[in-house]
């Protein structure tokens, strides 16, 4: 049976600002999965069921950095080997969980689903404006109740929003202006980019900038299938640049970046950050901006999850009808479903 995750991949499993001397449950691509984070600083992640009666391991707590189960007191290790089992001396040779491949970088945490022997640290797509100097950060999380391919179309495809987000940060030339799709098969990465001449500036951005007319307005698209998605986007008064772009030094740039992770067939987990460097000392702006970016991922997750019920009330009947602005989602739907096939055929021939 063909899998709906892409395994032998890394996915963010949390901001390395939530793991501490506390267990976390987090699901990830249908695996539960228990994090915590060591006397030492180092990011642990066991596979939550404890061998004895699967009870979840983060129902119970950490003993000098061992877990111990909260239903019969099994004690587990950094590696996941069992330690302890009560009421006997021998321990089973076999009780041990598996351990995670996990990577703390540019503020996430990492982890590998699939052949443990496969981790490649060097293949993480790195976001490095989120820890860097000169820039100001935001972030948060929100649970999706839908498939996470959904969420790879809906952030493909920045034309929705000219009417989901109208009152936030969409305005009527992001539908309208023309994208350029570039697709990288070596390394694995979708490019859309799209320019915007004589825009009409988002009231936020006008807040935030003090620009009082019309703008130039760039988007620039990276998907890095299937966890990463980043969003380049930099906007400035209009007539500052040539067609050519030329220097962007009087431009002001975010930079936006959603890990879109699968936690179940049906559930999605979309974290978001939104970096900027400008107004980056100004706290009124910082909270600003986390509200209205929360508005706008709350308003996808609204109209995700009303497609998600239509989708599954009918799901063989409905045949879709692509346009020229779907040539990035189509191109990273072909990208998904080519590494959920390689992870399959590897699973077979294992």
């Amino acid at each position: 049976m063909t899998s709906s995750f892409a395994r032998n991949q890394w996915y963010v499993a949390a901001y390395g600002s939530e793991i501490s001397n506390e267990l976390l449950a987090r699901t990830i691509c249908g695996e539960p999965i228990v994090f915590y984070r060591t006397s030492a600083g180092e990011v642990i992640g066991l596979s939550d069921n404890c061998v004895h009666r699967r009870f979840p391991l983060s129902e119970g707590r950490l003993v000098d950095d061992k877990i111990v189960c909260g239903y019969h007191g099994f004690t587990y290790d950094q590696r996941g080997t069992c330690v302890y089992v009560p009421g006997q001396q021998r321990i089973p040779r076999t009780a041990r969980v598996p351990r995670y491949p996990v990577v703390e970088q540019d503020g996430f945490i990492w982890v590998w689903i699939g052949d443990p022997d496969r981790a490649d640290a060097g293949a993480i797509p790195r976001t490095p404006w989120f820890e860097a100097e000169g820039w100001s950060t935001v972030r948060g999380m929100e649970r999706l109740e839908a498939r996470y391919g959904l969420l790879v179309d809906n952030l493909m495809d920045l034309s929705h929003e000219t009417y989901l987000h109208s009152t936030s940060i969409g305005s009527p030339e992001v539908a309208e202006a023309p994208i350029t799709t570039e697709v990288d098969d070596v390394n694995q990465v979708v490019y859309v980019s799209r320019r915007m001449d004589d825009a009409e500036c988002p009231p936020f951005y006008a807040r935030a900038t003090g620009i009082t007319g019309r703008i130039t307005r760039w988007q620039d698209i990276e998907y890095h299938p299937p966890c990463l998605y980043q969003l380049h986007t930099r906007i400035a008064p209009q007539g500052v640049y040539p067609p050519d772009d030329g220097p962007d030094d009087q431009a002001f740039h975010v930079e936006i970046a959603n890990p879109i992770t699968p936690e179940t067939e049906t559930t999605t987990l979309d974290f978001w950050v939104v970096a900027r460097d400008f107004a980056i000392d100004d706290p009124e702006i910082s909270g600003s901006l986390t509200e209205i970016t929360r508005s706008i991922i709350l308003e996808d997750v609204a109209a995700l999850t009303r497609l998600e019920r239509h989708l599954a009330a009918d799901p063989g009947g409905y045949q879709e009808l692509s346009i020229n602005i779907d040539t990035g989602g189509l191109a990273a739907r072909r990208m998904l479903r080519r590494q959920i096939e390689e992870a399959d055929l590897a699973q077979a021939r294992s």
